[in-house]
This record gives structure tokens, sequence and C-alpha cells, in this order.
């Protein structure tokens, strides 16, 4: 049975609900979900608080967006619900300083592997990657590749699906202080273009450096947070 939402950041008890809802088969796998004006009405929310926890839910995977015809759970969403669970547990309570050194720790050592097992062509691709930055959100949306695309090429995929729990969680609070962060983004072409010259140069020593070095650069330049790396 859906409530009203009670927490203070609405789309938050709204998310709980139903994680807690498929849990309990209120909607079978692969089903479509009610409209975001019916969640809406039950919660006695927004729309918008509805909109935000669609949206967690879609990046999880947990359900598919079919344009013209609605929301559906798909049909491994328990157990991909199972896993953000887990997440929500493992980063419950830990502060953005934690999440970025952890993230120093994690990809200094995706830099490392990359540099020693990537070919050229894949360096190659990191390089290409970079030029189709052109304006905010590809500027993002790059980043964002760009640093999953060597976790891929360090050939470790633990480390890669840690760096994709982190970034999430790091993007969630990262929205709160987007002024900031489109400022830092002018920059970080110009620091992805160091980490590539430090790959390339087949030194895992440099490449470690220089990708720890990035992430402390960006962070403390938006928040002064003092790193302990």
């Amino acid at each position: 049975m859906l409530k009203t939402a009670t927490r203070s950041t609405l789309h938050e008890d709204v998310l709980s609900q139903l994680y807690e809802a498929i849990e309990k088969g209120t909607w079978p796998s692969g089903s479509k979900l009610p409209g975001e004006q019916l969640l809406a009405e039950r919660f006695d929310v927004s729309r918008n608080s509805v909109r935000e926890a669609l949206k967690v839910l879609a990046n999880r995977g947990i359900v598919l967006s079919k344009p013209g015809s609605g929301t559906y759970l798909t049909e491994n969403s328990k157990s991909l619900l199972h896993s953000a669970r887990m997440n929500t547990y493992i980063f419950d309570g830990i502060n953005l300083k934690e999440l970025i050194e952890t993230r120093c720790l994690i990809e200094g050592q995706i830099a490392y592997y990359a540099t020693e097992r990537g070919t050229d062509e894949e360096f190659r691709e990191l390089e290409s990657l970079l030029c189709k930055a052109e304006d905010h959100k590809t500027k993002h949306d790059i980043h964002v590749q760009f640093h999953a695309k060597l976790a891929q090429i360090s050939g470790r995929k633990l480390l890669e699906r840690m760096l994709g729990s982190l970034q999430y969680e790091i993007d969630i609070q990262r929205e709160r202080y987007m002024e900031y962060y489109s400022e830092t983004l002018k920059n970080m072409m110009y620091n992805h273009s160091q980490i590539v010259r430090e790959i390339k140069s087949r030194d895992p020593y440099r490449a470690r450096k220089a990708m720890t070095e990035h992430i402390r650069s960006v962070w403390s330049s938006m928040f002064s947070i003092p790193l302990d790396i």
C-alpha cells in the first residue's frame, strides 16, 4: 500500500516506497508502472518528486521509459534492486570528501592497469573521445565516458563496477553544487589530455599520479577540500 510521502526530501521517500513495492511484487517484472500523475496523487507529492525518483530507478536499470507508452519494470528489476539497496547501505553516511578520496584510489589504479594493458588503438579511441566535447552537456558526458572507457581498458571488472557505483553517488552529491561544477568543466578536457599523454608514455606510475592529481585539482578548485591522498 503506497502512503503519503513524509520525509523532508520527498523524492527519497517516494523512491524508498517504490523500492518496497517492487520487492513485494506489487508490479511484476516487465509490467507497466502507474503514470506519474497517479503516483503523485497516491504519494501526495508533486509530479516532479515522482519524476526524480523514477529517474533514479532508470539510471540503475530498474525501470525503462518507453516514449508514448509509459514506464516499465525491466525483467531483471529485482536483482538490480538488490544491488541498489546494497549501494544505499554502503554509501549511507559517507561524505563527499571520503567519496573523492576513494575515487582517487580506484581511478589511480585503473590508470595504472590501463597503461600496462591498453592497446595503441584503445589509446587513440580515448584521444578521439576528447575531441567531441563542444558545450557544457557534451563536456560532462565525455568526462563520464572517458573515465568509464579507462576502466574498461584496465581489464578489471571489479574496479569498473566499483567506479560505476562511486560515480553515481558522486553525481547525486554533485547536483547540489552545479554552479561550481560548470566552471570546473572548462579545465577538465585539458586534464584528460594530460592523462592520455602519460598513459601513452607507458609509465603506469606517472599515469596513476596524473589521474589522482586530476581528481584532486578538480575537487580542490570547487570546494577547497583537502584530500588525504
